[in-house]
């Protein structure tokens, strides 16, 4: 959702059968890494005094809309917020971590964007700040100030700021909010365990370490957490801080262009790595289980075909039809996740024609995210997606030209009916649909893709409807006039003249 790469899969150091999941930019750069233990079945949190009350991340100031109507669409609550003078997005994760999106007018240089399901002109540029509670500042105060030679930057009403000297560098903000009646926080879900500064070498480490020890801190031990060294102490009010080293950093143990690709152990548990596997959950999968096909070296058009199939298809089902339509246009075939008594749908239903509307929005996102990815990967046009949907196929397509309508170019709807009663509003214009429904279909009704054809033309979008003698099957009729209506398309025809 917010475009981050899996920098790495580890495990707890104390506790080797949990995860420690790491999230960054493209090279798990220093003031970009978000952590994660993801403890099943552990209590909620309790957000207080002595806690983080929120992670900041930072966004180009001009694609702040995009990220509002992207977590929006997403079923996300945000509330817009103001701080010195920089505009912000609040929201929550889905275990309650509040989390924020500022925007800033340029990214600092050291963050390495990517190719992900978010544009690198539009991603997250690393850390922004951390926001503490506390019942008094004056001894957090003379830490940060009088020790970790950071700044007071400025404040508004019961909020501190403190800068960072290197402030070209992600993540150098960090704010006090003063709250004496605040209670005391409580650790689990939700919450975060400890934040972390960075020392750029182990000599600059040691050296913190003997100043914290002069002043009447207790640091623990340097300790070895293989991608870097840590020590940990708890300021004043309670937040327990760490200073971890840049050394030797997340490629040490496999090429930055594989990082978070597989699991990777400390090696005092390598002799125990089958017993650890086995009791790790599955780390969901953002890639859907898919095929891919190439057409012959010089028939390529350019377009790629996203075949979606019906309830209980799956990624092989459409593939002939699709190469039937155009044997010139290669194909990005992906399978349903969600299963009903069995059978792969792409969304969750109630009753037959009765949709699980959040899960459509939510899966419609996810597919999204999924055919922007794998075009970049199979080095494909993202602006040449074109759906070929049936049924459930149809209606997740429909869901995501008007969730996203960034994704696909154009789009054939075999049998499609209306997947959202509350559409959003977006800009269709550009985009060709051609609707093919049955006459005697009493699976999709024909009113309903009626129904459809003119919100996606309200939208700008120019649409074509045709209704086959036909029922909810595929017939003959519906390949030769998806074929026809495809090649009558200027840009294909010389695409493929070209070819």
């Amino acid at each position: 959702m917010l475009g981050l790469r899996l920098v790495k899969q580890t495990v707890n150091f104390d506790d080797p059968y949990t995860y420690h999941l790491y999230y960054g930019d493209r090279r798990g750069s220093p003031g970009t890494i978000i952590t994660f233990f993801p403890w099943e079945g552990a209590s909620a949190g309790i957000q207080g005094s002595g806690m983080i009350g929120a992670i900041s991340f930072s966004v180009p100031l001009k694609v702040l809309p995009y990220w509002e109507e992207r977590l929006r669409a997403n079923g996300i609550g945000v509330q817009r917020a103001s701080r010195f003078d920089e505009p912000a997005l609040k929201f929550r994760d889905p275990h309650d971590l509040p989390l924020e999106l500022i925007g800033i007018p340029s990214v600092p240089d050291s963050v390495h964007q990517r190719e992900s399901s978010v544009e690198p002109s539009l991603s997250i540029a690393g850390f922004h700040s951390a926001t503490t509670i506390l019942n008094s500042l004056n001894e957090t105060q003379n830490l940060l100030v009088g020790i970790m030679g950071m700044e007071l930057y400025g404040r508004e009403n019961d909020r501190f700021r403190f800068k960072m000297r290197d402030d070209k560098a992600p993540g150098h903000y960090f704010d006090v909010r003063v709250d004496p009646g605040a209670r005391r926080g409580r650790q689990g879900t939700g919450t975060v365990h400890h934040i972390a500064f960075r020392a750029h070498t182990d000599e600059e480490q040691r050296w913190w370490r003997r100043q914290l020890i002069q002043e009447k801190f207790k640091p623990t031990e340097i300790i070895d957490r293989k991608y870097f060294k840590s020590i940990y102490f708890h300021e004043p009010g309670g937040v327990l801080f760490e200073i971890a080293t840049d050394p030797p950093g997340f490629a040490v143990d496999e090429p930055l262009e594989k990082l978070g690709a597989s699991l990777k152990l400390p090696s005092q548990y390598e002799p125990i790595r089958s017993k650890i596997v086995k009791s790790l959950p599955p780390l969901r999968n953002p890639v859907f289980q898919h095929e891919f096909w190439r057409p012959e070296m010089g028939l390529d058009d350019g377009q790629t075909i996203v075949p979606l199939h019906g309830t209980g298809g799956n990624e092989k089902d459409l593939i002939g039809l699709s190469r039937r339509i155009s044997d010139s246009s290669a194909i990005i075939s992906p399978r349903g996740k969600v299963l009903e008594n069995g059978l792969p749908r792409f969304f969750r239903r109630f009753a037959e024609g009765d949709f699980d509307e959040r899960d459509v929005v939510r899966r419609a996102q996810e597919l999204g995210d999924f055919l922007v990815s794998a075009a970049t990967q199979y080095g494909r046009s993202k602006e040449r997606l074109v759906a070929l949907g049936y049924s459930n196929g149809a209606n997740i397509a429909a869901a995501i030209l008007l969730l996203r309508p960034e994704v696909f170019s154009k789009a054939v709807l075999l049998r499609p009916m209306m997947p959202l009663l509350n559409p959003p509003d977006a800009d269709l214009t550009g985009k060709r649909i051609y609707i093919l429904n049955g006459r005697y279909d009493n699976v999709a009704p024909k009113e309903s893709s009626e129904k459809l054809g003119l919100l996606l033309k309200r939208m700008g979008a120019a649409v074509e409807t045709v209704s086959l003698d036909a029922g909810h099957e595929i017939t003959r009729d519906d390949v030769a006039q998806a074929s026809g209506w495809l090649s009558k398309d200027p840009e294909y025809r010389v695409k493929e003249a070209v070819g």
